[in-house]
């Protein structure tokens, strides 16, 4: 009798346990045009999962977060559910066309093929429900408060709700203009009040704002306030991920006004110099050079780089000199990058920069037409990878060829 009681309560147990948590967003399969007629006609807002397969928070939020019943309830009664794999079929259109550029990436598109939301990385199952909702509140997201921004309310509250919403959608270049426009109509001793500041941290990520140069004048007194070690890091983070924002308009060939606003910013801020202004302004250069296809120029840049005794990192900084320059230039001046790499090989470097060399190697041998010496490569590469993971070491993502 106790036997067929503990075996009827383990059964209910696993029934229990296996219907309490049953439902899960339920994706639509179409093509795009199909769901965008679709939406239209019911009258909902598309739910766009842009994933990869690759993607580790992706698979964690598909697992984690989409099978949870409260989620797929909002979700499959509210939205119309897509996915797509950026790098398959449609998706690459997709990616460039919604300018998908990190994942997991989240978007809320109404029937008209409009973004209504947007929202990138993984969270929480609550985190996600109220981002989502907001879907259906326009003037609540980052597309709706532009329109506010835009027309001229640059409130406190309408700023900050904007720039918070936009720091979401990783749209950091977007969030840097706002924050200039909001940070720059302050009073300039305000900025180094401890609330101003720490807003700063978060949203000021624009080395062109007038605000940014009046705190970075006042360095001195903000590490005696705030402390020295996260005062510094703010500013060379804040430089060096313009540097990256700068290269990448020259490369797209968009914004290129703000990109030179900021590039010329940043030459005056770094012009007393410090412990990054030789790396930073080394690139800045490399990054015109390239956009303007100096390759003469670029060329002996890296090399006055690797002569220069005092210049820190210079191995990972001609690496990344090297992959560019096999990236843009033609071929004649493949060579070049070859030379480096066998230069930055005598130097002894670590195993991640042995990685990144035996990548470079790869694609400039495969650009080159020498296939067998590029398969060589990419099994070196794939050996030293797995020597690293074996040690429990960070390896270098690997380039496009």
């Amino acid at each position: 009798m106790k036997r067929n009681l503990l075996t009827l309560a383990l059964s209910l147990g696993i029934l229990t346990g296996a219907t309490a948590q049953n439902r899960e967003i339920s994706f639509k399969e179409a093509d795009w045009k199909t769901q965008l007629a679709t939406a239209k006609k019911e009258k909902k807002i598309i739910f766009f999962d842009a994933y990869t397969t690759w993607c580790g928070p992706c698979k964690m939020m598909a697992k984690d977060v989409f099978t949870k019943d409260n989620v797929a309830d909002l979700f499959n009664q509210t939205f119309l559910n897509v996915k797509y794999d950026m790098e398959k079929g449609e998706g690459p259109a997709l990616k460039d066309k919604f300018e998908v550029s990190a994942y997991p990436t989240y978007l809320f598109i109404n029937g008209d093929g409009e973004v209504v939301h947007k929202i990138v990385g993984s969270m929480s199952a609550p985190e996600f429900m109220e981002e989502a909702k907001k879907a259906l509140n326009p003037g609540s997201t980052a597309f709706g408060l532009a329109k506010k921004f835009n027309s001229g309310d640059h409130s406190e509250a309408t700023a900050l709700a904007y720039m918070e919403a936009l720091d979401k959608a990783y749209e950091a270049d977007k969030m840097g203009a706002v924050a200039k426009v909001y940070f720059d109509g302050l009073p300039k001793a305000s900025l180094m009040e401890a609330n101003n500041w720490n807003l700063a941290l978060k949203y000021l990520n624009n080395p062109a704002a007038q605000s940014f140069a009046y705190l970075y004048s006042n360095k001195a007194e903000l590490e005696k306030k705030y402390g020295a070690e996260k005062v510094n890091a703010y500013f060379q983070r804040t430089m060096s991920s313009s540097v990256y924002a700068i290269k990448r308009a020259y490369e797209k060939k968009t914004d290129l006004k703000a990109a030179t606003e900021k590039a010329t910013a940043i030459r005056k801020l770094l012009s007393n110099g410090t412990d990054y202004s030789k790396p930073m302004l080394a690139q800045l250069e490399l990054i015109e050079f390239a956009a303007t296809s100096k390759w003469d120029k670029f060329i002996a840049k890296v090399d006055a780089v690797w002569e220069d005794s005092d210049f820190k990192n210079k191995a990972g900084f001609v690496i990344g000199a090297a992959n560019d320059l096999v990236t843009a230039a033609p071929a004649q001046y493949y060579k070049h990058a070859l030379s480096w790499a066998d230069q930055v090989e005598s130097s002894n470097p670590n195993l991640f920069a042995n990685i990144q060399l035996a990548d470079l190697r790869k694609r400039t041998l495969k650009k080159q037409g020498k296939t067998a010496e590029a398969e060589l490569m990419a099994t070196k590469a794939q050996d030293l990878r797995k020597e690293a993971s074996q040690k429990g070491q960070m390896t270098p993502p690997m380039m496009k060829d």
